[in-house]
């Protein structure tokens, strides 16, 4: 609309002062929704009506962004040939006959089939085996290993170790964009690891297969020893028999070994008890420095009448304090709270003294049952102490027994046990060195089954390509989805329903959106413009029809016509309603109050001065001020030359007469004003008139300021805010709904 003019020094229309605003609304948040009068989910179209309006820029910026980015993927993400070697590692060890792997207890026991995997793994991407690895003379010449400050975290993170489907074979990768590279690169790595490792085990396998053959001569020649040692010990104890010797030595080692037990237990038993009556008296000294026992406490508090009444009247003293504080004036009743708190201190003393006394008694209680317990302990261990002095006596007992059949016996016995152990040892050691020759005569555990080849065709084709589009359909979707958040924070009018139920603003009207083109042939004798023609003069006179019922009904006959900011069709929708109501048979008068951007001089050409501006300096009567024009029944009156002077006189009611005469002389005062929110004059002109129809226009008003120019009315003390609203998406309009233009005056 006709309201992109240039504004006074100072003045600015696009960002109108924030005290202007009511409270909230300048810092307001949107969710995406308006207000309908109740709780209700986001309203997807209110995206799609954003997406509608920036999906032009929203096209190119999302083209050029994902040329960029897919351009970009496919280059970084480069060319990568990947070389694989692959090893055997067996679930056990392969054995040279049927049922040898049932020497093996963990032979078949997954949970640790599984760590042996990983371990050889961890062991593969050990330092020292990629440091072997890195010496050999192909991979010293890879320039990329050159450039690296620790060579060996270079392989490390590049290397790959897996074990697909969780199978006996180990796969070993590495992907490179050089196909040379990636060869050489496992087959050093696989060359070092069983070079490292695999091998290396198999020789600590044969090291300890003659350790352990060494050791088995060993202890047998030990037990021919020990068994020599024996005969000397069987005569000097008497006898020849064995199994006597043995049955006498077994129970006075049994009876020895059961004193002893009985006299540990003893002593261990007093250093307990002992401890106890330590910790007994510790706490019996310091029972009056403890905190007595708030269950006992509370059941005392509970059972003690004393106490109970004493709460009840402290409670009622308190409830009656604070209603007496509550409901006494300043300085009435001073001498009866004073009083009362006076009253409510002196319970509460009483209160927590008679509490103290109950806590005595807790702690006498506390205190009782310490020296119980302190007397049972002592008694106690007067007993074990007594145990133990017998104990004592038996032991010594039984030694000078075990003396008398000599020490012979007793050490002919230990040898005998010593012997039995070494037996056991001993085959155990033949068990292990014939697992171990079976081993080393058994294939390895561990061997490779796939050597590295050189990769032909690339690796990662298929992901690359994948991130190519993954982010080309992200930078050609993510400026769409940015642009349609950002619009949507603005909170435009979409539809006729964003304003009658989402503000709650009465709609009277809808006015199809012509595009500028249009407009500029709007006379022309062609159907296409006759048809627009017939659109907006039937919408404005069904808008008219209404003022005019409302005038009959009310006495509405000043309207003023005014929007939230510039740009949203206000003048176009005056001067359209006073040709409208012109065209009915009554008297109208359109005035322009937009002081500051008149229009109406040049529209209906005009002289600008004298005008409302000079009415309000004193320069000119109304009389003067009133203009016909070639439209039966209209008239016009024009801005003038606005300064300051003319504000300050605005402000101060000098419109009132102009008014008053025009309400005497026309059936209809039509008022364009400025708009409500940037500047202040209409907020003065808004005193003066029956009603206010505010022109929104689809896709440029923005709820907020609607929301804000309504409560400036208010309090300005309008009766009557009414909208219009321009290029509603109503059927109505039929396909001319999407024009991007604005109707110009």
């Amino acid at each position: 609309m006709a309201d992109d003019r240039s504004l006074l020094p100072g003045d600015s229309l696009e960002s109108p002062s924030t005290a202007m605003l009511p409270a909230g609304v300048a810092d307001s948040e949107w969710n995406g929704t308006f207000d309908a009068g109740g709780p209700q989910g986001p309203d997807l179209m209110i995206y799609v009506h954003a997406l509608r309006r920036r999906w032009l820029p929203a096209v190119g910026l999302g083209l050029v962004l994902a040329g960029i980015l897919g351009v970009g993927a496919w280059l970084l993400v480069g060319t990568k040939y990947t070389s694989v070697a692959l090893l055997q590692v067996s679930l056990a060890e392969a054995h040279m006959f049927q049922g040898a792997a049932s020497l093996d207890p963990y032979a078949l026991d997954p949970v640790r089939f599984e760590i042996y995997k990983n371990t050889q793994e961890q062991r593969l991407l050990s330092r020292p085996v990629l440091n072997n690895a890195l010496h050999k003379p192909e991979v010293g010449q890879i320039a990329v290993l050159k450039e690296q400050a620790d060579p060996i975290d270079w392989l490390m993170h590049h290397i790959s170790v897996d074990f697909p489907q969780r199978a006996e074979v180990m796969s070993v990768s590495v992907s490179r964009s050089d196909p040379d590279e990636a060869l050489i690169l496992v087959r050093a790595v696989i060359d070092s690891y069983m070079s490292e490792v695999v091998n290396v085990e198999r020789e600590l396998k044969n090291k300890r297969f003659q350790e352990l053959e060494s050791a088995c001569t060993a202890k047998d020649q030990e037990m021919r020893n020990k068994r020599e040692q024996m005969k000397p010990w069987s005569r000097d104890v008497g006898t020849t028999d064995t199994d006597m010797l043995t049955t006498r030595t077994k129970l006075i080692l049994e009876e020895l070994t059961l004193k002893s037990g009985e006299l540990a237990r003893s002593q261990t038993e007093i250093a307990k008890l002992r401890g106890e009556v330590a910790g007994q008296k510790a706490l019996l000294a310091n029972v009056e420095k403890t905190e007595a026992n708030p269950v006992d406490l509370e059941m005392l508090k509970n059972n003690d009448p004393m106490v109970r009444e004493m709460a009840m009247e402290l409670a009622m003293k308190k409830m009656d304090q604070n209603y007496t504080m509550g409901t006494a004036k300043q300085g009435v009743n001073t001498v009866y709270v004073t009083r009362t708190q006076d009253q409510l201190k002196m319970l509460e003393n009483q209160y927590n003294e008679r509490v103290e006394v109950l806590r005595q008694k807790v702690l006498d209680r506390q205190r009782a049952a310490i020296q119980e317990k302190l007397v049972q302990f002592e008694t106690q261990l007067k007993s074990m102490e007594d145990q133990l002095a017998k104990a004592t006596k038996e032991l010594n007992e039984k030694r000078q027994e075990a003396e008398k059949i000599g020490i012979s016996s007793v050490e002919l016995e230990m040898a005998r046990a010593e012997l039995k152990h070494d037996d056991l040892q001993l085959a155990e050691w033949n068990n292990e060195k014939e697992k171990l020759r079976i081993e080393l005569r058994s294939p390895p555990r561990i061997q490779v089954v796939q050597q590295p080849e050189k990769p032909l065709l690339p690796s990662n084709f298929v992901w690359r390509l994948g991130v190519t589009m993954l982010l080309t359909m992200g930078g050609l979707c993510c400026p769409a989805v940015l642009l349609t958040l950002w619009d949507t924070r603005t909170r435009r009018i979409n539809t006729t329903e964003d304003v009658s139920k989402g503000l709650r603003l009465p709609v009277i009207g809808q006015v199809p959106r012509i595009p500028s083109r249009v407009i500029r042939q709007l006379a022309s004798p062609s159907k296409r413009s006759q048809s627009w023609h017939l659109r907006l003069t039937e919408s404005v006179d069904g808008i008219a029809a209404r003022l005019m019922f409302k005038s009959d009904a009310k006495q509405c006959r000043v309207i003023m016509v005014s929007s939230a900011s510039g740009g949203e069709g206000k003048t176009t929708l005056a001067t359209q309603l006073a040709l409208s109501l012109a065209r009915t048979g009554r008297r109208t008068v359109l005035v322009d109050f937009d002081l500051r951007r008149p229009s109406f001089d040049e529209v209906f050409a005009l002289p600008l001065s004298p005008g409302v501006s000079e009415l309000l300096r004193q320069q000119a009567t109304a009389a003067e001020l009133v203009h016909a024009t070639q439209t039966d029944n209209l008239a016009v009156v024009t801005a003038g030359r606005w300064d300051r002077q003319a504000l300050a006189s605005l402000s101060n009611g000098a419109a009132g007469p102009l008014f008053q005469q025009l309400r005497e002389e026309f059936s209809f005062v039509v008022v364009d004003t400025s708009p409500i929110l940037p500047v202040a004059d209409a907020r003065f002109v808004s005193q003066l008139v029956d009603g206010v129809v505010l022109s929104v226009f689809r896709d440029v008003s923005e709820a907020p300021k609607i929301e804000a120019t309504c409560e400036i009315l208010e309090a300005f003390g309008v009766r009557s805010i009414e909208a219009v609203v321009t290029g509603s998406n109503n059927r109505a309009y039929g396909k001319h709904l999407g024009y991007e233009a604005p109707v110009t005056a």
